[in-house]
């Protein structure tokens, strides 16, 4: 039995070994700031690895958090790129080069924050290799979320007094009965989102089941 089961794993380990595994910083989301206040301008950057030839990328945006400033989508020289920003709450970029690029920053664009916690996310309908394959089925861009900045949020003391303001990160003293000093400079959190590998998985669940489908036709098989 414990014969079968090395033979088991080590089928499975060939198995991952076979499936393309994409880098999770092929193209990546960086905005100019995590934190924001409602007014305050970012700049986003679609940022991608070095070796590419070609990439058409989908900037994804809610526009009940983020209003874009119109015509600000600027590439840089790194491709050939063009835009189309006249679809609300989208940004394509598609960019091409006759050689394989440098890591760099592809294009960047401008929104003036609404709301806070603002999330941007992006899909990759084509991503070119430096041999001209399309190894964008199954990448997973992550998101980034713009948080509140400190000092602009609203608190409420925790006795039931009366909401203060705090401004600056300083100290906002709640009201009423409550008589205790409350720290109302709380940092706006950014979200950090977890990337995969979606065929990676896939293939070691479909080896797994197989593996546990052999044990389990063996083990009846010895009890008979």
């Amino acid at each position: 039995m414990k014969k079968i089961l090395s033979v088991l794993v080590a089928v499975l380990l060939v198995s991952l070994a076979c499936v393309p595994a994409f880098a999770a910083d092929t193209v990546t989301i960086n905005p100019s700031a995590t934190e924001a206040a409602v007014g305050d301008e970012i700049t986003i950057s679609v940022d991608v690895e070095a070796g590419l030839t070609g990439a058409k990328i989908v900037l994804k945006y809610d526009t009940d958090y983020l209003e874009y400033v119109e015509g600000s989508a600027a590439a840089t020289d790194i491709m050939t790129t063009e835009f189309n920003d006249t679809v609300s709450g989208e940004i394509t970029a598609a960019g091409v080069c006759t050689d394989p690029c440098e890591a760099g920053t592809l294009f960047t664009a401008k929104f003036k924050v609404k709301k806070a916690n603002a999330q941007v996310s992006a899909d990759a309908d084509q991503i070119l290799d430096d041999t001209g394959a399309d190894i964008a089925p199954g990448m997973t861009i992550a998101p980034v979320t713009i948080g509140e900045k400190a000092g602009g949020e609203t608190t409420t003391s925790a006795n039931g007094g009366e909401t203060t303001t705090a401004a600056n990160g300083g100290n906002g003293g709640n009201g009423g009965n409550g008589g205790n000093g409350g720290n109302g400079g709380s940092k706006g959190g950014s979200n950090n989102p977890k990337t995969g590998n979606t065929p990676v998985i896939g293939a070691a669940a479909v080896v797994l089941a197989a593996s546990a489908a052999v044990l389990v036709a063996m083990k009846k098989k010895n009890e008979d």
